[in-house]
Order: structure tokens, then sequence, then C-alpha cells
């Protein structure tokens, strides 16, 4: 029976207040700036690799000195080194002049090929000189003398010494002088009195780094100095505030990793044009002589490049894996079932009998070490002192002693009772 108290809902009246419905709050402000904030990310983020790598290798002595140092235990330089040297020497000081001079008028057809012979046989020695430990220490020293003028340089300074030239020279005159001396010894003594003039006049001196190269390098470095504080404080605090400021968060962060990744992808693929230019604005050095050059130079960014690279591709994967798409749920369900599998066959494992016939062997083989313990660590140190002996790096000694150490704590591991 239908109540005729009860009350009906009239179709046609105005909704009330209260019946209404709140509409959903717009994010579109949030959407909009931490997409801004994200693309900002990843374009600040090589530029900002640029200058930490130009900060700490380029501004600091040590640093500078130390990414150039391996550069002498490279034959294209080294050789290059030689030649220029034996070059410089046999055409500044006239050698074939020299010999025909001394030579009756006769003779003095055979004037250029006793030349080239003697050419030929000082150069050997140049590289000789070249290759010595003499010649590293130098080198050493010298790039740390000429630091402060590449950093002058860079900055857009102008230091007296290179007022003009705009390059960053290295003087290997002691090239010449040791080889000079080893020629001598060998009994090539048309060179003798050279050694003294070259210690007062620096004959020859290696160009490392070209006008052109210097002025093509002037606008990054020159930035990358200036704006070293905001971009190595305001990048990551940029990428920090477009996850804080996201509607979601997790998403918000994997977009900020993908664009870092580009961008180290970028600054990667940027280095591979920077090389070419480097190597044609080489001018008369040798392309392999530029591009070691090159190389070494920048090897300590592109190890920071790699690492940061490896960390934000390993981040975003991560965050993608925990997200809600079908791909990452079905790899989580994938992982899941996995586990539980080789968890059911990992008990299994265990519970058969090879198993056991094998933890048995296993107990025997620690009794058999505990009753003979002394002759196994003797055994190590004996063949921990045969490679120390043997060794011809201080590495080598340095490995040796920590592998030593583990084999003794192993042994004392295995001894132990229980």
């Amino acid at each position: 029976m239908t109540n005729d108290t009860e009350l009906k809902a009239d179709p046609g009246a105005p909704l009330s207040p209260s019946s209404e419905v709140a509409p959903a709050p717009s994010h579109r402000f949030r959407r909009v700036l931490t997409w801004v904030l994200v693309v900002l990310f990843g374009l600040l983020t090589p530029v900002t690799l640029l200058s930490a790598w130009a900060i700490r290798t380029i501004t600091n002595t040590d640093r500078y000195v130390a990414t150039l140092a391996p550069l002498v235990e490279d034959k294209a330089l080294t050789n290059y080194v030689a030649d220029e040297a034996t070059q410089a020497l046999f055409t500044q000081l006239g050698v074939q002049s020299r010999i025909q001079d001394a030579l009756p008028k006769q003779a003095a057809f055979i004037a250029a090929p006793v030349t080239a012979q003697i050419q030929k046989y000082a150069d050997s020695q140049m590289r000789n000189a070249a290759s010595s430990q003499r010649f590293k220490d130098f080198w050493n020293k010298e790039n740390r003398f000429t630091h402060a003028t590449a950093v002058a340089i860079l900055t857009g300074k102008t230091p007296p010494a290179v007022s003009k030239a705009r390059s960053v020279v290295v003087s290997i005159t002691p090239v010449l002088t040791e080889g000079i001396a080893e020629l001598d010894k060998h009994g090539v003594t048309i060179f003798n009195g050279v050694g003294d003039q070259l210690k007062t006049n620096k004959l020859l001196s290696l160009q490392l780094f070209s006008s052109q190269q210097v002025k093509q390098a002037q606008t990054v470095f020159s930035l990358a100095v200036t704006l070293r504080w905001v971009l190595l404080i305001g990048t990551p605090l940029i990428g920090i505030i477009a996850i804080a400021v996201a509607v979601d968060r997790r998403r918000a962060a994997l977009r900020t990793m993908l664009a870092g990744v580009l961008g180290c992808l970028a600054l990667a693929a940027l280095l591979v044009f920077a090389r070419e230019a480097f190597i044609t604005a080489s001018g008369y050095m040798p392309d392999a002589v530029a591009t070691s050059l090159f190389d070494m130079l920048v090897r300590f960014l592109q190890q920071s490049l790699r690492w940061i690279l490896a960390i934000m591709a390993i981040a975003a994967l991560a965050l993608w894996a925990f997200g809600p798409s079908t791909w990452a749920t079905a790899l989580r369900q994938l992982v899941r079932d996995g586990g539980k599998k080789l968890g059911d066959a990992t008990e299994q494992i265990r519970e058969s009998d090879a198993v056991e016939q094998a933890l048995g062997l296993l107990a025997r083989g620690r009794l058999f070490v505990a009753d003979k313990e002394a002759p196994f660590r003797w055994a190590g140190v004996i063949v921990a002192a045969v490679f120390i002996l043997t060794a011809n790096k201080p590495g080598g000694v340095a490995w040796t002693l920590l592998l030593l150490g583990l084999y003794q704590l192993a042994l004392v591991w295995v001894v132990r009772p229980g």
C-alpha cells in the first residue's frame, strides 16, 4: 500500500544548492608549469655538466696537469714532438750548409744524402728523448707553468706573454738538448755547443691549442665559468620543483629523468661534432695528435657524462616499472611469478639427495682444511711473495696484499667451528 504522506520529487523543480555536483579542481596551471620545468631541466643538464667539468678540470691547476699528463704516454704525440724537434734543429741551424762547408768542393754533392741519413738517425734519438722520464717530468712542470695562461685566454683575459699569439704553447727544448747529448755519445758531434745556446734560446715550442681552437672555446667556457653556481645549484633545484608541483609526482619524476637522459645524449652528440671541429682547427698539427689531445682533455667530462646518464636511466626505468601502465603491471606480475617459481625450485633442490651429498662433501673438505690449516696459510703467503717479487708496479703489490688478506680471512671462516 502506498503511503500518501511520502514526499515525491518534482522533476521540473530547480536543484537545491546542496544537491549540486562540485566541479573537479583544475590542475592546468600545475601541469603546464611542470612541463616547462621538465623541459628546462633537460636543456640545462648538458650545460651544467659542461660547467662542472670546466670548473673542476680546467680552472684547477692539479686537475689540469693530471688531465694532460697521460699525453706523454701517447706515441702519436711523442713522435710528433721528436719530429718537430729534429726538423727545427736541422732547419734553424742549417745542418746541410754546415756539412757542405766542411766537405771539399768536389764532394759537395753528397751533403744532401749525408744530411738525410744524419737527420734520420737524429730523429730516432729525439724519439727516445721524447719518451724518457725526464721529458715526462718536464711536461707536467711546463703544463703547470702554462695553466694560468690557458685559463686567462679561455676566460677572455689577455696575459702579457700571449697578447698577440692567443694560443697555448709548451716549450719542448729539453727534448732537443737530451737528443743532442745522445747524438754526441754516439759520435755525431756536429751539434756540439748548440745545447748551451738552447738553454738561453727557447728554440722549439709545442702549440697545444691554436688561436682558432681557443676562439671556439672562449664563449662556452666564459659562460660556464660565469654561471657556474647558478647552474650547479639551479638545475637540480628545477628538477626538484618540477616534481614537487606536479599533480602526479611519480610521472613527473619519470619525465624529469627522461629529460635528463635526452640532455646527456645531446651532450654526447655535441662532443662528437666538437671533436671534428677541434681537429679541423688544429692547423698544421697532425690529426692523430689533435685527436689524442681532444680525447685526453674531455675524458673526465665523458666519465661524468656516462655516470649521470646511467643514474638517470636507471632511475627512469625504476619509476616506470612501479607505474600503473599495462606493461609495467605485467612486468611486476612476471617478476612475482618468477620469484615464486624460483623459490619453489630452490626448495625442491634443497630437499633433493644431490644437495645432501654435496653438503656432505663440503663438510668433509672443510674438516680437511681445518686439519691442515698451517700448510694452506703458508701456501698463500708463498704464492703472494712470488707475485710481489715479480710485480713491476705498486698497484700489483697492493692488489696482491689485498688478495692475500682476503684469502687468510676465508681460511679463518672455513676452519671456524660450527
